[in-house]
């Protein structure tokens, strides 16, 4: 059983961060726009929150929950590098994958199996469900892909980042 202090202060803002940054990846991965990126984002953050109602009676999501402080942000220019755009946005989608193998490993190794999955799916979850929350390809909302290959990737990125 995970609780917050069995995790550092910079682990912590790590499981805190890691679904809002999938989320990012996902936009990252076929940028589509303002309003459809903000629309990926938010359903991101609707499955962490859900999560955290759904698992709240293990100790590492009653944690998660509980916490309101604002962690601190990771430096962009770490996260995305040097380049073009397009590299810029590689150099983010690799470093997301980066820190969400470390924090599935994180909550793998200090909480308990039951923890760990949830955790897994969770980040996948939002991965999916920002993935769908916006058609890609498409020209005034016609047309388009609910999924792009791009984002699809991704997710498959995402699930074998966390073990799944």
């Amino acid at each position: 059983m995970a609780k917050q202090d069995t995790f550092t202060t910079d682990e912590w803002a790590l499981l805190r961060l890691a679904p809002s940054l999938v989320s990012g990846g996902t936009v990252a991965a076929d940028p589509s726009g303002l309003f459809s990126s903000i629309k990926e984002a938010a359903a991101g953050a609707g499955v962490m929150a859900d999560a955290i109602k759904t698992h709240g009676g293990l100790e590492l999501f009653a944690a998660l929950g509980a916490d309101r402080s604002i962690p601190g942000m990771p430096d962009p220019k770490a996260l995305l590098g040097e380049g073009s755009r397009e590299q810029q946005m590689q150099n983010f989608k690799a470093a997301v994958l980066e820190r969400v193998k470390s924090a599935a490993g994180l909550v793998a190794a200090k909480g308990s199996p039951a923890e760990a999955s949830a955790y897994q799916t969770m980040l996948v979850g939002v991965a999916e469900k920002a993935a769908s929350a916006s058609k890609e390809g498409g020209f005034l909302g016609f047309g388009g892909v609910r999924v792009s290959d791009k984002e699809q990737a991704f997710i498959t990125e995402v699930k074998k980042a966390v073990g799944l």
